[in-house]
């Protein structure tokens, strides 16, 4: 049972982070995000390729920038914004920067310049000190160190903003963003990329090589990179910047989509031919500075290019395979109960039975419970305790013991009951068995668990009487009996339901217990393909395989619930056992029924009495204990019915904490080693073995 708990416990645990890592933006478009962010909305890129005597291949960059800001709180303002610069080393080069200058850009058109700050803000009182506050700027070069305190990265301090939309304006130079090789060039510009994209409304782009650097028409390619599409449109103007030729991009919402594996705004420009060399004559050396590239460059392109069908046949073909899975899945699911019932009988009861208002036979309280939930495990080891109450409610019932009050002036709680032990023969007066114990002829036999229950009281209480208290105290402590006990209560179930006939044998339910087990495999395997499977897919060209994971999961989930409710069915009983179980649950219903409270049919104190027992082994004698001042008006009569102790909540409280006693104590025997094995049965331990001799009632019975 704890397992099952812990199990569920990290399903639901994996579950919300899942549910959070990939819906999470449902909350914040609502605004309903309890976290800040200053996104980059909207983004105004305009770059000048310049090839001069140590120019490195540069660009230089004006780009206007717009952020939308949310602060959670008036009391936790944004005090720094930033602009993440993509930083990279390519064949060997290290792309860097230097920035010129920052502008804030207001509606109006104002511009308000910002001036270079002297160091990297860190602590709080740094954001509004004269010296480094609002109105500065910080460019912090890489390469990235976290402890170092650097970043390729330029920030601008404002003066405290809640949420508002502002626009800066960056001027930056980009070095090493032209590379020259042996017959090619390339103009490579990573513009942004991964979470800086995810937010963006608008991307307007300009790239301007002067003519003299531009290639002629044959011997040049112009590729772009990122998005859902794989690429993005653009368009090229001799007119638009006199004397340059322009590449331009503009983007909109519906280009700007993205999945986690195409996070990213690239484009190159490859010149070749006569004009390989026409924009790098002062690009810096690289790695492949001499050697020939283009054929290789084309090679990843042309993969670049048939990514998005590969992956397409990919996630059809991996869409098929799960949906081919669905179906034998569910094949397997829905034969399963023809497969069982070819290999085990599954008896039906000879006569189909709602209620049954006697009692089938005297049946120990504790079996007649598992039998009645022997289809209802749940339930089954939810009354476990109450079995204990009606196994000693039973014995008070038959005459052998008798619970009252130590203090008569104060109330039946369980530290003012005793047992007085009624049934007391010779055998068990002087200590010693006795076949020939006279059987007191007016007294009801007892089940075996009665027995063992009846043997317990005597022993501790030496024949004479025990408090409540002092009881469950002695047998807490009596760890090798107590676990002797436990066992043969264990031991009963199976051996009471084999040698009178209720089961086709001792493991009775393996069927249902393997077939419940699937059922928690298939539901685990469901949950899993849902979320971890599907983020997973989610971060991969797979890309949910058109939904296929989660086809797959509600397919395994749907499986476990069906596997689930057959499971319950999966009991092996006999025929006479099938037809037992209808009676006895016949019984069940009829007292857990408003038909016992309205039935007006007379019914004598002694059926009340079984009822009450039987009802509290079932957990709801509550329901008894209401009838019966309605229906029965003599029921005080019946020293077992008029004792309100019965049906108090300290009576079964008593049942649950003298379960939780027997089973520590024989936990305990268990772990120590008292039980389960022979080592004092072997001899010379003194007198016969060393085992200490425990009463039987078969001495006297």
């Amino acid at each position: 049972m704890k397992r099952n708990w812990i199990t569920w416990i990290w399903i639901i645990i994996i579950f919300l982070f899942f549910f959070w890592e990939n819906f999470s933006f449902l909350f914040e478009d609502m605004n309903l995000n309890p976290f800040d962010y200053a996104r980059i909305t909207n983004v105004d890129y305009k770059a000048i390729l310049v090839d001069e005597p140590s120019s490195r291949g540069k660009i230089v960059v004006k780009e206007r920038v717009t952020f939308d800001i949310h602060a959670a709180s008036k009391n936790n303002l944004f005090w720094e914004l930033w602009r993440d610069l993509p930083e990279s080393y390519i064949d060997g080069v290290k792309v860097d920067y230097k920035v010129n200058s920052v502008k804030q850009i207001l509606d109006d058109g104002t511009e308000i310049t910002y001036e270079e700050s002297s160091k990297l803000y860190w602590d709080d009182s740094d954001y509004t000190s004269k010296r480094y506050g609002p109105g500065k700027w910080y460019h912090s070069e890489g390469p990235y160190n976290e402890s170092a305190r650097r970043y390729e990265c330029v920030f601008f301090y404002v003066d405290g903003l809640y949420r508002e939309n502002v626009t800066f304006e960056i001027e930056y130079e980009m070095n090493n963003a032209a590379l020259r090789y042996g017959d090619c060039s390339e103009l490579y510009l990573s513009f942004y990329s991964e979470d800086s994209i995810k937010y963006l409304n608008s991307f307007k782009g300009q790239i301007l090589i002067p003519n003299k650097d531009m290639p002629s028409k044959n011997n040049y390619e112009v590729h772009t990179y990122g998005t859902n599409s794989y690429d993005f449109p653009y368009e090229e103007s001799d007119t638009l910047n006199p004397g340059f030729h322009t590449l331009l991009i503009n983007l909109d919402k519906s280009n700007l989509k993205f999945k986690p594996y195409n996070e990213y705004l690239e484009l190159s420009l490859v010149s070749y031919g006569s004009d390989s060399h026409i924009f790098t004559d002062y690009a810096s050396y690289n790695d492949y500075y001499s050697d020939p590239v283009l054929d290789e460059l084309r090679q990843e392109q042309v993969k670049y290019d048939s990514t998005y069908e590969n992956y397409k046949n990919v996630k059809t073909v991996t869409l098929v395979i799960l949906l081919v899975g669905s179906v034998l899945v569910l094949i397997y699911t829905f034969t399963k109960d023809k497969r069982l019932r070819k290999k085990h009988v599954f008896y039906k009861p000879l006569m189909q039975i709602k209620y049954f208002r006697e009692i089938p036979s005297n049946l120990d309280p504790i079996f007649a419970s598992k039998l009645v939930f022997c289809k209802d495990r749940k339930k089954s080891r939810k009354h476990d305790s109450d079995g204990y109450s009606s196994v000693m409610l039973s014995l008070v019932r038959k005459g052998y013991i008798e619970l009252t009050r130590i203090d008569p002036s104060k109330g039946w709680t369980s530290n003012n009951v005793k047992i007085i032990v009624k049934y007391k023969p010779s055998s068990i007066l002087n200590n010693m068995p006795d076949s020939n114990a006279p059987i007191t002829p007016t007294l009801e036999s007892l089940t075996s668990n009665e027995a063992s229950y009846f043997n317990l009281i005597v022993r501790h209480s030496g024949g004479n009487e025990i408090s409540m208290s002092l009881f469950q105290s002695r047998v807490s402590a009596d760890y090798e009996n107590t676990n002797s006990f436990v066992r043969g209560i264990d031991r009963s179930i199976v051996n009471i339901g084999t040698l009178q006939g209720y089961f086709q044998k001792a493991d009775y339910d393996e069927p249902r217990k393997k077939t419940n087990s699937l059922s928690n495999v298939f539901l685990v395997i469901g949950i899993l393909l849902v979320t971890l499977v599907n983020f997973i897919s989610y971060h991969t060209h797979l890309d949910l395989a058109f939904g296929g994971f989660t086809i797959l999961g509600i397919t395994f989930v749907i499986s476990a619930l069906y596997l689930k409710k057959l499971s319950k069915n999966y009991v092996l009983l006999t025929q006479f056992g099938e037809d037992e179980y209808a009676k006895w649950k016949g019984l069940y219903d009829f007292l857990n029924s408003e038909t016992l409270m309205s039935e007006r049919t007379v019914v004598e104190l002694p059926l009340w009495e079984e009822y009450l027992v039987y009802a509290t082994a079932f957990g709801i004698s509550e329901k008894v204990i209401a009838a019966l001042k309605v229906r029965c008006p003599d029921y005080q009569m019946s020293p077992i019915l008029s004792n309100p102790y019965y049906s108090s909540v300290h009576f079964h409280h008593y049942g649950h904490s003298f379960r939780s006693a027997v089973h520590t104590a024989s936990h305990t025997s268990y772990s120590a080693g008292y039980g389960g094995h022979g080592g004092y049965g072997g001899g010379g331990r003194g007198g016969g073995g060393g085992r200490r001799r425990s009463l039987s009632l078969r001495s006297y019975m």
